[in-house]
């Protein structure tokens, strides 16, 4: 249970992170983009980066205090998923919230119609069409193997009266 929610604590603040920050201090598009304004997502990046921080180091120490019973183990875990749950969860709302945005803004300013031409251009169409050409070709040719077979069988038969396999 408990290694459940460090690990979800720390999945969800993993998942967003690594696009903020760079040798280990948050950035911030303010300084790349002229005019960027940044997100209250991004601006509260370092701070949800320093609460996780003392979270981990609280579950470490509780991991390794061997003079806690699983159930006070539990318990203490309990009482800092309490505290810190709520942080992870809006934490995790605004990311997606961004990575949707994100995702949104993109798919506007894509150009779907020049993407599927240029793949379209590039794309061997003769070449497939031999390829299904032959394809068919040899399905028919092992057709007419496996029907001669059948007949050379039958005539077989036939001559000896005894069924060949």
């Amino acid at each position: 249970m408990r290694r459940f929610i460090a690990i979800a604590a720390a999945a969800a603040f993993a998942i967003a992170a690594p696009a903020f920050a760079q040798d280990g201090e948050t950035r911030s598009m303010a300084g790349v983009i002229p005019g960027y304004e940044p997100s209250a997502f991004e601006q509260g990046l370092g701070d949800m980066e320093s609460r996780m921080a003392v979270f981990g180091a609280k579950v470490e120490a509780l991991g390794e205090d061997n003079s806690l019973t699983e159930a006070e183990r539990e318990t203490r875990m309990a009482a800092l998923w309490a505290d810190y749950g709520p942080d992870v969860v809006a934490f995790t709302a605004s990311a997606a919230e961004m990575g949707l945005n994100t995702a949104g803004t993109m798919i506007q300013t894509m150009n779907i119609g020049a993407m599927v031409e240029a793949a379209l251009s590039q794309a061997d169409v003769a070449g497939a069409m031999a390829s299904v050409e032959v394809q068919a070709a040899l399905a028919e040719a092992f057709a007419e193997i496996a029907a001669a077979h059948a007949e050379a069988r039958a005539a077989a038969s036939a001559d000896t009266g005894h069924d060949h396999p």
